[in-house]
């Protein structure tokens, strides 16, 4: 199925999207590279539009306020209008950042050019008013930072590798750094699984989950197993053994998506240098369900009712469950019927 034939709404940033993030109420967030956000209703109005310093990487809204990573700065936003309420200059790119109960936790690093590495990294708490309350500095690149328990949980770079547990002020509780390869990737939520750079995945207690042929560079976590993805472009979903693979141009997104026959569905994101293409799989065997082709992919949102995905071209696309599914159930039709395709066009627009 042509992915067009289903799209929800498609929205124009103003520049190449870096960040998307769904709300539980189906509005939709978006960043660009040159530091635009904006905020469309669900229905697809937009509710306000703001500029911070530079590109947004990460966002995360907490009681009515919208933390973003910003270039080198984390920006706090008023949710209800977009207002900029404080800005805090970290040492370094803003990297990610997530919120717990008390604080604002964020990371950031410092590239050097010369040696080709990170040299140097932090972790930050920062109070809801804005203030810097601690900085744990390192040598090690937070390369994940998401919530855990009450706090959050880090993956790191070289050299100690492993990652790091902290409470909901930040403080590390426990630090990991038996693993011999760095940590790149990890799932979100309890007993999160890691993506390693030797091409492990691995658990907390360093159990081998996977394995794949080179570096990993996602892992989601879904009922009935884990998809995987690599540096090669290869992609496998795995429960003790490999169910399916498949291969292809560098995967440069990925994220699960809605049931399809009671089974769920992943949406793959390549690129082969010039055009990108989305590609949606069934959970359960791998079978290509739809596809688009088009931009470059920078990012993948879902909610559990709808999916988005923010383009190199400045566009949104956002897919809505139920129209998905009732695309799904209709029979095919010739994609490249010209009448057909003015008339999708057409719908799309009044959704604008």
């Amino acid at each position: 199925m042509d992915l067009t034939s289903c799209t929800w709404m498609v929205r124009e940033l103003g520049e190449a999207v870096s960040c998307t993030v769904l709300i539980d109420d189906d509005s939709l967030l978006v960043g660009g590279w040159d530091g635009t956000i904006k905020h469309w209703t669900e229905a697809g109005d937009l509710i306000w539009e703001a500029k911070t310093p530079n590109r947004i990487s990460s966002m995360v809204t907490k009681d009515g306020s919208i933390y973003a990573t910003s270039g080198l700065h984390i920006v706090c936003l008023q949710a209800s209008t977009g207002a900029i309420q404080w800005n805090v200059a970290l040492e370094g790119s803003a990297d990610a950042v997530m919120a717990t109960s008390t604080c604002v936790l964020a990371a950031s690093s410092v590239y050097d050019i010369e040696h080709n590495d990170f040299i140097e990294s932090a972790i930050w708490s920062i109070s809801f008013d804005g203030d810097v309350l601690a900085t744990h500095r390192m040598d090690e690149r937070p390369w994940t930072l998401q919530p855990y328990n009450q706090g959050a949980i880090a993956g790191l770079g070289r050299p100690l590798n492993g990652y790091l547990i902290l409470d909901a002020n930040g403080d590390i509780l426990e630090q990991n750094k038996d693993w011999e390869s760095p940590t790149i990737c990890a799932t979100r939520g309890e007993n999160p699984v890691f993506g390693l750079a030797d091409g492990s995945v691995r658990s907390m207690d360093g159990a081998l989950v996977g394995s794949m042929q080179s570096a990993i560079s996602s892992v989601l976590k879904h009922p009935d197993g884990y998809l995987l993805a690599d540096d090669q472009g290869n992609i496998e979903f795995v429960h003790n053994d490999v169910k399916w693979n498949a291969s292809g141009n560098d995967v440069v997104a990925s994220s699960l998506g809605f049931d399809i026959d009671e089974k769920g569905s992943c949406w793959v994101a390549r690129w082969n240098g010039s055009q990108g293409e989305i590609i949606v799989h069934s959970i359960r065997d791998g079978q290509q369900l739809a596809s688009l082709n088009g931009h470059r992919i920078h990012d993948m949102a879902f909610n559990g009712q709808r999916i988005a995905v923010g383009c190199e071209n400045g566009q949104v696309f956002v897919w809505e469950k139920e129209l998905f599914q009732r695309r799904m159930q209709q029979p095919s039709q010739q994609p490249k019927d010209p009448s057909r395709s003015a008339m999708f066009e057409k719908l799309r627009a009044l959704r604008k």
